[in-house]
């Protein structure tokens, strides 16, 4: 069995000579993401048992976001392994600004409720209803920037809003289409720079790419344990594991 058929043989080859070539170089950081993955399915079964009989809306919002992060980083992760660079800075920006929306949700659990669709307010009680149906709206939108200063704007929080707001722009340069976003389809030949064939394994943005993968990995286990604190006893072991690595494995990433 292939992954694409006959016609696309030298496509599925080259794919998987990337991902020899990905794993081969960095071997700790891919079973970490691999860990780290496995672990995110284990704790969405979790969640899922903590929203019955549960009146906080954070909890419901932000059940959805780190599932959509657990999928999204598992596609980030396959796009690393095939050197799809520029993919997989347009994954990883979706990460960063579900994170910070759940972040936004635990500060404000208003806005957790106004973020939920209506059939979901509705099947809290009226008690609940009556206490977060202040504006009456939902399936409200909040875009990066206000969510980033609503955020960090607390004392202490200043640095690390300022490093994540650089970090957001540096993806959105790769992100919007200009020749940063072609990243896996450039090459060096004779000294030239030219748009090759097929995505290349390359180490510079491979290196990169990984130390961003394992942070927003990261942010997200953070957000999670932020939310659902006293439903994850279970995973204090596997949890803490993964944070120790990630410090160990982060000082070759960090600037």
């Amino acid at each position: 069995m292939t992954l694409f058929g006959f016609r696309l043989s030298k496509l599925e080859n080259h794919i998987y000579t990337n991902i020899k070539r990905t794993k081969l170089a960095f071997p700790e950081e891919t079973k970490m993401m691999e860990y780290g993955l496995d672990l995110m399915f284990n704790l969405t079964r979790e969640i899922n048992g903590a929203l019955k009989n549960n009146e906080k809306p954070q909890l419901y919002a932000n059940s959805n976001l780190f599932a959509r992060n657990r999928q999204l980083l598992l596609n980030a992760y396959f796009c690393l392994n095939c050197s799809h660079y520029g993919t997989q800075v347009v994954i990883l920006r979706t990460i960063m600004e579900n994170n910070n929306l759940m972040r936004l949700f635990n500060l404000h659990p208003q806005y957790a409720y106004e973020w939920l669709p209506l059939n979901i307010q509705k099947q809290f009680s009226l008690e609940t209803q009556s206490k977060y149906n202040k504006s009456g709206r939902a399936d409200a939108t909040f875009k990066f920037p206000w969510v980033r200063n609503i955020v960090f704007k607390k004392e202490g929080k200043e640095e690390v809003g300022k490093r994540i707001e650089k970090i957001y722009h540096e993806l959105c340069d790769y992100t919007h289409p200009n020749f940063k976003g072609w990243r896996e389809l450039m090459g060096l030949q004779a000294k030239k720079e030219v748009l090759l064939e097929l995505p290349a394994f390359t180490p510079d943005n491979a290196s990169e790419l990984v130390g961003l993968t394992l942070y927003f990995m990261q942010m997200s286990f953070k957000t999670c344990v932020e939310t659902f604190r006293q439903h994850l006893l279970s995973f204090v072991i596997h949890l803490h594991a993964f944070q120790n690595d990630f410090n160990k494995l982060m000082v070759r990433y960090e600037a």
